[in-house]
């Protein structure tokens, strides 16, 4: 592969390999007519930039806790240093971030991981010759379950909490943020009555006054959290003072 041209000051080499990288010298040798040999010496570096290959993304954990660490690593089978590496971040709602840009080393840590950091990571790898783009993986912050919330419809708020009127229909939905989602139990008084989201009583009665209890819980953590709400109801004709209906009951 490699050859040297004759007659002339060239080098040629051919399909240059790796292993032709070095310091090579050129020698001149001019002898002239009354004086002694003249050698003059060139030293010159053959050095490589080999472009850097598809990178790969390597999680420590793909589904950590909310509040642990992650460390992703930004893998090369080649590339010749020095690299840069710059970290992106597309969330749920398909907006691109870049989270980070690290030089020369491929690990990016994300310490106290939150929720917020769920989405997909890519790293871009770079060097003097070339860039290129490494696939997207998903990152799945596990947490909760949060404090639940409670929606009570028709929605009526007194002094003890919420009420309501006989024979009314009353919906009440539970919604607790959670990954993977919440499952949720409803108690009434203590006693289980439902499993599901949204408990609805339709023709509720005043039997029905009492405490109720959601309970949000996350399986895979056997994690869970609590919301409990009172809830008055009344007849219908304890707001007509004079009604002849209030009168009989």
């Amino acid at each position: 592969n490699l050859t040297v041209i004759s007659n002339s000051a060239s080098l040629s080499i051919e399909k240059l390999p790796l292993a032709a990288e070095g310091v090579y010298t050129c020698q001149h040798i001019l002898q002239p007519l009354f004086h002694g040999l003249s050698v003059t010496r060139l030293h010159f570096v053959i050095i490589f930039i080999v472009p850097v290959t598809n990178p790969y993304i390597v999680m420590s954990d793909s589904s950590p806790v909310e509040g642990t660490s992650v460390i992703m690593r930004c893998g090369l089978e080649n590339g010749t240093g020095p690299i840069n590496y710059i970290w992106e971040q597309e969330s749920r709602e398909s907006q691109l971030t870049t989270v980070a840009e690290i030089y020369d080393d491929n690990r990016f840590n994300v310490t106290d991981v939150n929720r917020n950091h769920t989405g997909w990571y890519r790293c871009i790898a770079s060097n003097q010759v070339n860039q290129q783009r490494s696939d997207r993986v998903w990152l799945d912050t596990i947490f909760g379950p949060d404090q639940p919330q409670i929606d009570v419809t028709p929605f009526s708020v007194t002094e003890r909490g919420y009420s309501a009127l006989e024979r009314e229909t009353v919906s009440l939905l539970c919604q607790a943020s959670s990954n993977p989602p919440s499952q949720y139990v409803w108690f009434y008084n203590n006693s289980q009555v439902f499993t599901g989201p949204q408990y609805t009583i339709t023709r509720i009665l005043r039997m029905h006054t009492g405490h109720y209890a959601c309970l949000a819980q996350n399986t895979y953590l056997n994690t869970r959290s609590r919301k409990t709400i009172t809830l008055t109801v009344y007849c219908e004709c304890s707001h007509k003072s004079l009604s002849r209906d209030c009168k009989q009951l």
